[in-house]
């Protein structure tokens, strides 16, 4: 997992700027490498067959998750640093698929127990409304004896005192001459968030039979090919080639290579891969209540045929 976030000194785009996580005083992380990585565990965790405790520690150490925490090794950039893992998880609680809230509570225990102790503790940011969502999640869990796994390791979290009750989930970390140079890009980011959360409220199942998921897929396949065919004009090849220039000290000036460059750039990535990434996921689970239903079915056959006269 941790080859995903990559670090970078030099952001090719404002967008990616307005949306690093320091680790260091001249170096940042992608922030949507956390979200990517975040993203793999809980939806992999999901399209389990089953979803237990046992299930999300086996998942966890088979990914090498902990190893994300060697990113950052400067004590005084980890507080920001963890809050954006505890941030990501947070986000999918808001998910309508019960096991989707179990593995967040699952990821956030271990990414808050996995932390080396050389660096101490950073302990998980929660507004008062964030708290009362899990709190209430647990109760729930124990009132009606499901999920009890996640109710309990919610119970230990508040044992260990991990949780820090804040105003603001997120500290405000723009500086005033940021948020004035990069406006429009930390406005397109949260426009990008608000897909993101719709897309963490809903069963997938039911995402992918949504007209809404139909539209976003046409407007993302309209948004592709403008951008490619941007990336056949004049000025897109220079852009390029001064880029490389200025980041890499590559004089390239062959047009179509220059072309392959940005094709191959982040710039150039799918806008689509989302849409596939929903509706794959929903097949996982459907594939998974289909399972879950022949083995109910076969036990139940077994049952009826052990009580047959």
């Amino acid at each position: 997992m941790a080859q995903k976030t990559s670090k970078s000194r030099f952001p090719n785009t404002p967008l990616e700027a307005s949306s690093l996580v320091r680790v260091s005083k001249t170096v940042g992380l992608s922030r949507r490498a956390i979200e990517d990585d975040v993203e793999y565990l809980l939806y992999h965790f999901i399209s389990h067959p089953t979803r237990t405790f046992h299930d999300f520690d086996r998942l966890w150490h088979e990914l090498h998750f902990n190893h994300v925490h060697f990113a950052c090794v400067k004590r005084e950039f980890r507080a920001n640093y963890m809050n954006a893992f505890y941030k990501s998880f947070l986000d999918y609680f808001s998910s309508e698929v019960t096991s989707m809230k179990s593995g967040v509570i699952f990821s956030l225990y271990f990414m808050y127990i996995s932390q080396p102790a050389i660096w101490g503790k950073n302990r998980i940011r929660v507004t008062r409304d964030i708290y009362r969502s899990l709190f209430e999640f647990y109760v729930e869990s124990i009132d009606m004896d499901t999920d009890v796994e996640a109710a309990l390791i919610f119970d230990k979290l508040r044992e260990l005192e991990a949780f820090l009750f804040v105003e603001e989930q997120e500290p405000d970390g723009y500086f005033t001459e940021e948020k004035i140079e990069f406006k429009k890009a930390i406005e397109m980011n949260q426009k990008l968030n608000d897909f993101k959360k719709t897309k963490m409220q809903n069963d997938p199942l039911k995402l992918c039979s949504n007209s809404l998921l139909d539209e976003y897929k046409q407007l993302a396949m309209e948004y592709q090919q403008a951008k490619r065919e941007t990336f056949y004009t004049p000025q897109a090849t220079l852009a390029m080639k001064k880029t490389l220039k200025e980041t890499a000290n590559i004089v390239e000036t062959r047009p179509r290579l220059l072309r392959n460059f940005l094709l191959n750039s982040t710039l150039g990535q799918d806008e689509t891969n989302i849409v596939h990434q929903v509706e794959r996921t929903g097949q996982q689970l459907l594939n998974s209540k289909r399972r879950k239903l022949a083995r109910e079915a076969s036990s139940t056959n077994l049952q009826m045929d052990t009580h047959a006269p």
